[in-house]
């Protein structure tokens, strides 16, 4: 059986793994737009296209190629219908976690909260507050991550299966380095490690655009090292939003948003 048919899915994940499916690939520096698109239809929210929920989202494109923002083999999209804001700046580009909650919660019109959780992330923590998201009826959860703590998205099952069995993690690392947003699908518990489902935003990354990583390799994606910090949405429908503070809180993490270093909405 593959590893992928093992893991024990989140409330909402099938829906999201299928939405995703039918919109990948983000276009081009959009992955806060296209986390952002899914999230709001796997809770019944009808967007038209990444584009306007970029643009709720402020989200700003650096102006020339995006070569550098791309995985390895990917040709990129550019299919925008929208006229979004642009810099010639690197820096001054990107899409906010502030900027996909708020799009999230204003396209939904208030039915859909993006509740967020930063702090001090580790392989416990994390475990702890994915197994309180199972009691919920619904939730997508949103990661804002640093692909360089990944393994690499290709890593053999066999490895996979051995880290399970051993707690030894693989030694292939990701070698597409950016910050990023991702989906948390779920979690495959093994005898001496946690395997966590990451669905992508590429369907060259992994099998179709889902791959599996060490619990704690997900734990360092988030805390991004030597950069801005990462965090968790989680997306539930807003009459759950108090219940889910409550897991954030009770995992030792804070519901609070962060600042990843991308630019936040001006108003």
């Amino acid at each position: 059986m593959p590893l992928s048919d093992e893991v024990r899915r989140l409330p909402g994940a099938g829906t999201v793994l299928a939405l995703a499916a039918a919109e990948r690939p983000q276009k081009d520096e959009l992955c806060g737009a296209f986390v952002g698109l899914v999230a709001l239809r796997a809770g019944g929210t009808g967007v038209t296209d990444q584009d306007e929920v970029a643009l709720a989202a402020g989200t700003v494109l650096a102006e020339g190629a995006p070569s550098g923002s791309l995985p390895p083999g990917e040709k990129g999209r550019a299919d925008f219908r929208l006229a979004l804001p642009r810099t010639p700046d690197p820096a001054r580009a990107g899409t906010s976690a502030i900027g996909v909650a708020r799009a999230i919660e204003t396209l939904s019109g208030g039915t859909l909260a993006a509740v967020p959780a930063r702090g001090e992330w580790s392989a416990s923590v994390l475990a702890w507050l994915l197994g309180g998201l199972r009691e919920l009826p619904l939730v997508a959860v949103i990661a804002n991550v640093d692909t360089a703590a990944f393994a690499a998205p290709d890593t053999p099952p066999r490895a996979l299966r051995d880290y399970l069995d051993t707690g030894l993690v693989p030694l292939w690392t990701s070698r597409w380095r950016v910050g990023h947003f991702v989906f948390v699908a779920g979690v495959l518990p093994g005898a001496e490690g946690t395997l966590v489902s990451i669905v992508d935003t590429y369907e060259s990354l992994g099998d179709n655009g889902v791959h599996l990583q060490p619990i704690g390799h997900v734990a360092a994606a988030l805390r991004r090292e030597g950069g801005a910090p990462g965090g968790l949405l989680l997306v539930v429908p807003a009459a759950a939003a108090e219940a889910v503070r409550a897991v954030v809180t009770g995992s030792g993490l804070r519901a609070e948003l962060w600042d990843n270093g991308s630019p936040a909405p001006l108003t």
